[in-house]
């Protein structure tokens, strides 16, 4: 019985977002239109709404309780170690107090950031000047005839604004995009919006299947947000520079090097434990983790910079 409840809870945790994205994309451009065939889009902004499509204040509010639980066993555990001490009791107060202090500042940050939806603009502009933005903005949903972007793909486009699976791009500040697709290693798609400033936003989509009716009606699409969009069949004419591009988007060694960092929190909480639990023994285990983490720090971190490199050389190249 549990079983069934615990499997039940997991497929509605999964399929969650989905049915988020879709129904909210839907209503946020029902009440559009409304707002607009009632002359009221002056007193309509969607822009709560749309934080909503990813779930960011629900999660917000899932790191605030994760991190206060944190904090609760880091003082509840001074308490029972004087108390009663045992040096597990110990260890696993310092473990809390380390997760405590050492994420408190990326969770504050994380809550504090105004409108998660809106990425790279949030961190310029305050929440007031993000929300007048979106003030009389007409959304309009993207009718698609693939299947899978129907299905899937959950886009909304407005005069200045485009929503695209939950995150707010603004038309006048993208310069470029670039899109590839038909990609013969994962079949996905990849799309990256370059800003008048230079910072990019990258948006993947695991779900759609490559079909030259979803390249199209993707790459019209795109063309309404920008006039300037590379796609892989323009922009790579021999098999080298296809492989180039393949390296690019699917062997970024910054996002490696970045998913690496996360992993050190993990190791160091097995090196406490598993000795503490499970015996002196695994002391060499998890001297062999670390060298393994170690090794795999250095070796991206090397792979990034030598990737940075090559990016600069190209753009200088292309300056002069």
């Amino acid at each position: 019985m549990y079983t069934l409840i615990f499997l039940a809870i997991l497929v509605f945790l999964v399929n969650l977002p989905d049915y988020v994205k879709k129904h909210l994309t839907q209503k946020i451009a029902v009440e559009s239109c409304e707002a607009r065939d009632n002359f009221q889009l002056a007193q309509w902004n969607p822009i709560t709404k749309i934080e909503w499509l990813r779930l960011y204040p629900l999660k917000k509010v899932f790191m605030g309780g994760l991190w206060s639980f944190c904090l609760y066993a880091s003082v509840r555990g001074i308490f029972v170690t004087v108390n009663d001490y045992h040096t597990s009791f110990l260890w696993l107060t310092i473990f809390f107090w380390a997760i405590t202090l050492l994420s408190v500042r990326k969770v504050w940050r994380y809550i504090r950031l105004p409108y998660h939806c809106v990425p790279i603009l949030n961190h310029t502009q305050t929440k007031e000047e993000l929300k007048d933005s979106l003030q009389g903005e007409c959304f309009e949903k993207v009718a698609f005839q693939h299947e899978r972007l129907r299905k899937y793909f959950h886009v909304l486009l407005s005069e200045n604004w485009a929503v695209i699976d939950g995150f707010l791009i603004s038309r006048k500040a993208v310069r470029k995009i670039y899109f590839l697709h038909e990609n013969p290693i994962v079949n996905h798609v990849q799309i990256k919006f370059v800003y008048v400033n230079g910072e990019e936003i990258r948006f993947t989509s695991r779900k759609l299947y490559a079909n030259e009716l979803r390249d199209m009606e993707i790459s019209a699409f795109l063309h309404k947000i920008a006039q300037e969009v590379v796609e892989k069949e323009e922009a790579e004419s021999t098999p080298e520079k296809k492989d180039q591009a393949i390296i690019y988007w699917n062997m970024n060694y910054k996002g490696k090097f970045k998913r690496t960092l996360w992993f050190i929190p993990v190791v160091v909480v097995l090196c406490f434990l598993t000795p503490l639990f499970m015996g002196s023994f695994w002391y060499l285990y998890d001297v062999i983790l670390v060298v393994i983490l170690v090794w795999q720090l250095r070796y991206t971190y090397k792979r990034m910079k030598m990737e940075e490199e090559k990016s600069k050389e190209g753009i200088d190249s292309n300056v002069t």
